[in-house]
């Protein structure tokens, strides 16, 4: 299995299962980004079916081979709760394939999530008004935030082209 990332989810206390906690959990591959949407929609690839909040399980790996057409994969998870409280306890997990080496990202309830053939990629906060977009719920999304850093500023592109 070539290019490909292995997830592996645990909790110390709980015993394997479905993963809890989490209004919705979802992978992503990624390969571009859609500068006028935020959330999931904002970017260009296609849903990992295999882990999704119905499929997603601790204690099975979980293999992501479609490395080789896409450069990334974003691991997502909407924390339950009080929307005012959930930025907090979200999982924002973007992963970028990396032989031999490993990364890690623990929720705000304990699981944690081990990807084998991945580094994290860092998400840097964009500042309110960014580009002129001044919907905050947009620029503070962190997908949006990852797609911009991983893809560069799209009017940007446009104007260079």
């Amino acid at each position: 299995m070539s290019d490909t990332i292995l997830l592996d989810v645990s909790h110390p206390r709980l015993r394997r299962g479905r993963i809890e906690g989490f209004r919705f959990l979802w992978a992503y591959y990624v390969s571009g980004c859609r500068p006028d949407r935020h959330c999931q929609s904002c970017f260009k690839g296609r849903r990992a079916r295999e882990f999704c909040s119905h499929t997603a399980r601790s204690g099975q790996v979980f293999a992501f081979d479609r490395m080789a057409r896409y450069p990334y994969l974003y691991i997502c998870g909407v924390a339950a709760g009080a929307r005012r409280e959930r930025r907090h306890k979200n999982l924002h997990f973007p992963l970028q394939y990396r032989e031999g080496h490993v990364a890690e990202a623990h929720t705000y309830n304990g699981y944690v999530f081990r990807a084998r053939n991945a580094v994290p990629v860092a998400i840097p906060p964009l500042p309110p008004g960014w580009n002129g977009i001044r919907d905050t719920e947009h620029t503070g999304c962190k997908n949006f935030q990852f797609a911009v850093a991983a893809f560069g500023d799209p009017a940007r592109s446009r104007a260079n082209a």
